[in-house]
């Protein structure tokens, strides 16, 4: 393994934050990212499917992500670096093979835009091929155009903020539109008290030919889930957050822009101001990870409620290459066919941006462990560079892997897999950042024990989900 020549220490004050209204692009870059999967496909299709049975689980699923996000950007904010280089920073044996599984959980991110396909071709109709190779036509128009708007960005991650802020904020204001159509003060009262009524946890599930994997994967996508959460680590970083103001920024390689440099090793100078500042990052660490969180709960409770009214009465749950077409009913029902059409047009920009933000964030995963595990090598000289290489992989993988399954499997897979990487990285997140940094860095930088607590006992839950798949999965 070639290190990076960490000698280059560079003592930096930290910025002082501006207007938390200003920071806030991250929260809103992972909220729309995870919309494209447990919000507008798995919880829908677990309440169409099962009604009550698992409702109980949705809040706790969704809101124990916020002390896993912030925890990935509170190292970010201290070292200005990706999360993978504190991982490959814990040793070779630990890094290399908690990238492996990395690696092939994201050698599926295709499915994501075969699902925004089979959304515009339910409303366009064309090409005559059928579902599964009319989805797979737009699939890989849609991910041609996303590679294009990559490649040429001279700051990629502005690029995605503003997609994903539209996408948001036009699906928020549809959702909450249809739902107060549609939905009686009775639904309302039964559908709330369902999500705090443990009582109905697995009534009417026929356990004998339940698929554990579709529970595990809403389980895990009630958010993010998994490695995807570790992409939060280089969109604080890009935004600039805490010392990361000092980072290279990454751009497409058909920018014409060209990073030259290689960023050094950060330390946070030891003073009363710096101590300060530092406590305002956290106050906007909290307030970024809270609304991301805060805003997938929103929509997975709407597209839930959705789906318990329109879709669980005749069971439509979506499924096979038109995994969207069922949700459809949601708008449809409040606003006619037009509705029915907005709403697909806009389930395939939330899988689309899903893919492209996919596609941008495991990229950077990608190259931050590759610059930091072999380091510059001879047409890959910097991170950018790695960044570039990863790009163009991912997305002739998507290509490739687009027509090998239908999209709720690719997306199944994903989800299985996340679960056992919470359980692997989680613990390494907790020494970064409670031991490893506190010992080379201010001590002011060090969590208070409560978050250490926190993060143990939502470790913990990933670990039983983890053991409870293997244990029913091999019985």
């Amino acid at each position: 393994m070639n290190k990076i020549n960490n000698s280059k220490r560079k003592v930096v004050d930290l910025p002082r934050p501006r207007h938390w209204l200003y920071l806030l692009g991250p929260a809103f870059v992972w909220a729309a990212t995870a919309q494209g999967s447990g919000e507008l496909i798995w919880w829908p299709y677990l309440v169409a499917r099962y009604g009550k049975a698992f409702l109980f689980l949705l809040l706790p699923a969704a809101l124990i992500q916020f002390f896993v996000n912030r925890e990935v950007s509170r190292y970010t904010a201290i070292t200005g670096k990706g999360i993978w280089r504190g991982f490959v920073s814990l040793g070779k044996w630990y890094a290399l093979p908690l990238f492996i599984l990395c690696f092939v959980n994201f050698l599926w991110l295709g499915g994501y835009a075969t699902a925004g396909g089979s959304s515009l071709y339910e409303v366009i109709a064309w090409p005559a091929w059928g579902n599964q190779w009319g989805s797979l036509f737009w699939g890989y128009i849609l991910v041609g155009f996303f590679s294009l708007a990559i490649l040429f960005s001279k700051v990629v991650y502005k690029l995605i903020e503003v997609v994903m802020k539209v996408v948001t904020v036009i699906t928020i204001c549809g959702l909450v539109a249809s739902a107060g159509i549609v939905g009686s003060k009775g639904a309302w009262l039964e559908f709330m008290g369902a999500l705090f009524d443990p009582r109905n946890l697995g009534q009417g599930v026929n356990w004998v030919d339940f698929d554990n994997s579709k529970l595990i994967t809403g389980l895990v996508f009630a958010g993010m889930g998994g490695f995807l959460n570790l992409m939060y680590s280089y969109w604080m970083r890009d935004k600039g957050v805490g010392v990361a103001k000092y980072s290279s920024k990454m751009s497409g390689m058909l920018s014409g822009l060209k990073q030259t440099k290689t960023d050094g090793e950060f330390v946070i100078r030891d003073s009363k101001g710096n101590r300060g500042k530092w406590k305002n990052w956290v106050s906007y660490l909290n307030i970024d990870s809270g609304l991301a969180v805060a805003i997938n709960v929103l929509t997975i409770m709407l597209t839930s409620f959705l789906a318990f009214v329109l879709l669980w009465p005749s069971r439509n749950y979506p499924e096979g290459w038109s995994i969207t077409v069922a949700q459809s009913t949601f708008f449809e029902s409040s606003f006619g066919t037009v509705g029915r059409i907005v709403f697909l047009l806009v389930a395939a920009a939330f899988l689309v941006d899903t893919w492209l933000a996919l596609a941008d964030g495991v990229s950077r995963q990608f190259a931050d462990f590759s610059f930091s595990f072999w380091g510059s090598r001879k047409k890959l000289k910097t991170e950018n560079d790695w960044y570039n290489f990863w790009l163009l992989f991912l997305i002739g993988v998507s290509l490739v892997t687009m027509p090998l399954a239908s999209p709720g499997s690719l997306m199944n897979l994903i989800g299985v897999i996340s679960v056992f990487a919470f359980a692997f990285y989680i613990p390494a997140l907790a020494y970064l950042n409670y031991i490893k940094l506190p010992a080379s860095q201010p001590k002011f930088v060090k969590p208070k024990m409560i978050s250490a607590v926190w993060l143990g006992l939502v470790w913990l839950v990933y670990v039983g989900l983890a053991i409870w798949y293997v244990v029913v999965s091999i019985g």
